[in-house]
């Protein structure tokens, strides 16, 4: 039996993958031997490169300095010497510098018993120069970083730790929840106590989800809320309409984390461990053994693969993050960032025929947008180069969500029109039409 409570409008159920289970705890992937590290893994600038060519760097070490607003500290994931600095592709587009270490000498962590801080003795402003130093970033795309993010936010409404995943193989947050849920409820302790929230909610798609918040310090209870798996269920309008009905679009001072972000912020201030790898759901049908795995930042995508099997056939498709909101991807070297939360292989049957036929006025897009948008009319209007009129009509409202595309029969590109658009809108908001 489904769980009832979901947002009221849209909406597209997703059946393959839907139901795949990780098999067991999150393994550790095998370590790089030469890790890709990109400097820009966050949302703003990328990190002033502060090693050289030939250089030892430890594991952990500061390799990257934060340069400006919304950029973040990028460290090494692993012992070695730095055999190269380049300019590399990033997974979401555009370029930017990279560092290459290659594996070698002794780890500072890994195999080690740490110390545990006590983190309830530490004031705001120390958490969050914590956060900081050790490059802690929301592990949601683009990566803002938690310094900024949190940094003038407190006595807010809501705080809200989104577990839900309802897009096809994507179980790395609840693969983490069950392993690590200890650690993550300390991790959001610990953003409580930062943020002062009136309420806060851990939620989840997963019936008899693993995690049963307790009351917690003075910060009132943590309620468990258990929603539907309806794509787009995880998006923040859609959450938060989910979890309180009677809340209005834009209403009250919300945040919205994801179970790895809070376990991040327990590594980091609990452990003093810099944000060095990530929980990453590795399936699709075009793989032979989907798991989770736990891999250091900078691993190529391509280990990770090898690690579960390789392809049982050729993908159809490679693509980070999500199978409808993530980024196609062509060269199994792209490296693991902090905002890798998944790698999927999809095969020819999973992402259906692409071919384009005229368009049937079925509707149906209409009827699966979340946002309430006519999205055959705005593919119109794009193509009649009235993006100004799109926007009247709510393309600036438009998620990217992928509904649209996904339900089409006459695979109409809806959703690169629009991803293309309000980029285009956004590089340049005085021209409207063109």
């Amino acid at each position: 039996m489904r769980p009832s409570r979901t947002f009221r409008h849209g909406g597209i159920r997703i059946e393959a993958g839907l139901e795949w289970e990780s098999p067991g705890p999150a393994r550790n992937a095998f370590l790089p031997n030469g890790a890709v590290i990109l400097l820009k893994q966050h949302a703003g600038p990328q990190a002033r490169c502060v090693v050289r060519r030939g250089e030892y760097v430890r594991e952990g070490m500061v390799i990257g300095r934060a340069d400006g607003a919304l950029s973040a500290n990028v460290h090494s994931s692993i012992p070695g010497v730095v055999r190269d600095i380049r300019i590399a592709a990033l997974p979401e587009g555009g370029h930017a510098e990279a560092v290459v270490v290659a594996l070698e000498g002794s780890f500072d962590r890994l195999g080690r018993r740490g110390e545990r801080y006590l983190w309830k003795s530490m004031g705001r402003t120390e958490i969050l120069m914590s956060l900081r130093d050790r490059g802690v970033v929301d592990t949601e795309a683009p990566g803002m970083p938690l310094f900024d993010l949190l940094g003038d936010r407190r006595d807010i409404e809501l705080l809200v730790i989104n577990a839900v995943e309802c897009e096809p193989y994507l179980r790395a947050e609840t693969r983490l929840l069950e392993d690590k849920g200890a650690e993550v409820m300390e991790g959001l302790a610990i953003l409580r106590g930062m943020l002062s929230p009136r309420r806060t909610v851990v939620a989840t798609n997963r019936a008899g989800a693993p995690l049963a918040p307790e009351p917690s310090g003075d910060g009132g209870p943590v309620d468990l809320v258990v929603l539907d798996s309806r794509y787009p269920q995880d998006m923040p309008r859609q959450l938060l309409e989910a979890i309180d009905e009677s809340r209005k679009p834009g209403e009250g001072d919300a945040i919205i984390l994801r179970p790895s972000t809070a376990f991040a912020v327990y590594e980091a201030i609990v452990l003093a461990k810099p944000m060095v790898e990530r929980y990453i759901s590795v399936g699709g049908g075009a793989l032979k053994r989907p798991t989770v795995l736990k891999a250091r930042i900078g691993t190529p995508i391509g280990d990770l693969i090898e690690e579960c099997g390789g392809f049982r056939d050729p993908p159809a498709r490679l693509v980070l993050r999500g199978a409808l909101r993530g980024e196609s991807v062509y060269d199994l070297d792209t490296p693991v960032t902090k905002t890798t939360s998944a790698v999927i292989a999809l095969d020819a049957d999973e992402i259906g025929s692409q071919s384009r036929t005229p368009c049937i006025r079925c509707g149906r897009c209409s009827e699966v947008c979340p946002e309430r948008l006519d999205p055959d009319l705005l593919f119109r209007l794009i193509g009649r180069g009235l993006r100004g009129r799109a926007m009247e009509l709510g393309l600036d409202a438009c998620t990217v969500c992928g509904s649209c595309g996904f339900i089409c029969p006459s695979r109409v590109p809806l959703v690169a029109a629009f991803s293309s658009e309000k980029a285009i809108a956004a590089a340049s908001p005085e021209g409207s039409d063109r």
